[in-house]
């Protein structure tokens, strides 16, 4: 009888381990997960509103809590302000340091966070302009986001361009 016909020949084991290897080897096509971004990240934010004639610029203290979610580089966690207004964040962090936060406050980001509305009353948050990821990166203990867009406000006939940037340092929870 030849050899391929044989249970446990030559061929079926080689055609099981190969199939087996396969199975083993198999590459996650989204790369390599990023280091965990769990944490509390302190520092300022800093808000600029600049209209046709004038510019505004703030600062807010501000705490993002951060955690891992273990899939892919996903996170989740919550921002808090001096002033008490609170919220959930949510984003991605990928492996090169870079974040892409997609929920800071209710989502798109950043149009109903309470403390934004309330520094800048005259402005209409939930018409901000089209943000829908905050940007941003970790470099060892230093959490950095930023993004330009723009938002109506009373009194001027074209959107006030609004800056929000945030730098944050990884303290013990």
């Amino acid at each position: 009888m030849p050899c391929s016909r044989r249970p446990g020949s030559i061929l079926a084991i080689v055609g099981a381990a190969g199939a087996l290897w396969a199975a083993c080897v198999s590459i996650d096509p989204t790369g390599p997960h990023a280091e965990a971004i769990n944490g509390r990240f302190i520092g300022t934010l800093i808000t600029v509103l600049q209209t046709p004639g004038t510019t505004r610029q703030d600062t807010s203290l501000l705490a993002l809590t951060l955690r891992d979610l273990v899939y892919r580089g996903r996170f989740s966690g919550s921002y808090r302000f001096t002033d008490g207004d609170s919220g959930l964040v949510d984003g991605t962090l990928y492996i090169s340091g870079r974040v892409e936060v997609t929920q800071f406050g209710l989502w798109p980001p950043l149009t109903h966070v309470t403390h934004l509305s309330q520094l800048y009353p005259s402005c209409d948050f939930p018409l901000l302009g089209p943000l829908y990821i905050v940007n941003g990166n970790v470099v060892g203990d230093t959490l950095r986001l930023g993004d330009t867009t723009t938002v109506p406000c009373s009194g001027s006939a074209q959107p006030a361009t609004f800056v929000f940037q945030f730098v944050g340092l990884r303290g013990v929870n």
